[in-house]
């Protein structure tokens, strides 16, 4: 969004730089030109670099000023600028950080109008100005929380409420890059539900989602805040244990086989699961540290089930 209003600044504004050249405007077609190339600088640094948190406030503040000095080398004739451009802020910028610069703005421009209007123009320009920063932030606020409800469901497994995979894959590379810059513990533990086909072919499915709820609530309760559960497949899960060494992990997933043996996940049949331990070693991927898992909970399986296998750190 910063690139593009950054592109479509250059585009709007160029025409009025060369008309004021032609015109023999000098002064304001400097000041069109000045924008134009700002403008196209901060474009390409996001382009670059991707980057877009300092571009952002430094577009907004380099937009509001070569408004505001528009303004006042012009003349009233331009304040309608101000209204696109500061809509245009609340894309880029926190709603409540928005409002206050282009309220600020907006300020800021009254020295130039005030003399130049007469009083009803002068009213009705400084109400819709802040009409429509009221309205956008408005907006902003609304589709703020969208985005925010947006991104949670989409990191969340909808029926048990766990995360999904890509939250699980988030974590993962997260814990990846955190331990390139300090070696920190980390352990995942992958939960297996023993004998679910036997489950959803007996009972139906409706049942089968009933006891991986109840299993994704009894884990839960057990976790620290500090600790994630992920649905990573079908009746698979992992619980990512950060700051947890390989041999605390054990007694964590022994911990969570004894709950859930102990536990009536559904009356008509014992639900056990099968856990395998993996501790993450410097310079593995994420994707082999899941399999090393993998190969420990099928070990646990392969063995009798309702067990726990560590993983070989080779």
């Amino acid at each position: 969004m910063v690139m593009t209003l950054s592109f479509g600044g250059v585009i709007a504004i160029s025409p009025f730089a060369v008309i004021r050249f032609i015109n023999g405007e000098w002064f304001v077609g400097l000041v069109d030109l000045l924008l134009v190339a700002g403008m196209g600088i901060i474009g390409l640094y996001v382009y670059i670099t991707h980057k877009t948190q300092f571009a952002s406030i430094l577009l907004t503040v380099f937009a509001l000023l070569g408004l505001s000095s528009i303004v006042y080398l012009k003349g009233p004739s331009v304040v309608y600028w101000a209204y696109p451009t500061m809509v245009g802020v609340y894309f880029i910028l926190p709603p409540r950080l928005a409002i206050q610069l282009t309220l600020l703005a907006a300020v800021g421009l009254t020295p130039a109008l005030i003399n130049e209007m007469e009083t009803m123009p002068f009213i009705t320009v400084g109400i819709t100005l802040v009409v429509n920063n009221v309205f956008a932030y408005m907006f902003a606020i609304k589709m703020t929380r969208q985005q925010d409800k947006m991104a949670l469901l989409v990191r969340k497994d909808p029926l048990t409420g766990a995360g999904n995979r890509w939250a699980l894959n988030e974590k993962l590379f997260e814990i990846l890059a955190a331990n390139k810059r300090s070696a920190q513990a980390a352990t995942i533990l992958l939960i297996d539900v023993d004998f679910f086909k036997r489950i959803n072919d007996s009972y139906g499915h409706a049942v089968g989602d009933q006891v991986l709820i109840r299993l994704t609530e009894l884990i839960n309760t057990r976790i620290r805040e500090t600790d994630c559960l992920y649905r990573y497949g079908g009746e698979e899960f992992v619980v990512v244990l950060t700051g947890t060494r390989q041999k605390s992990a054990q007694k964590i997933a022994e911990e969570f086989r004894v709950l859930v043996e102990n536990n009536a996940l559904f009356d008509e049949m014992m639900v056990t699961i099968s856990l395998g331990v993996a501790e993450f070693v410097d310079g593995e991927t994420a994707d082999k540290w899941l399999d090393r898992a993998d190969v420990a909970m099928y070990q646990a399986k392969e063995t009798g089930r309702n067990k726990v296998c560590v993983a070989s750190k080779d």
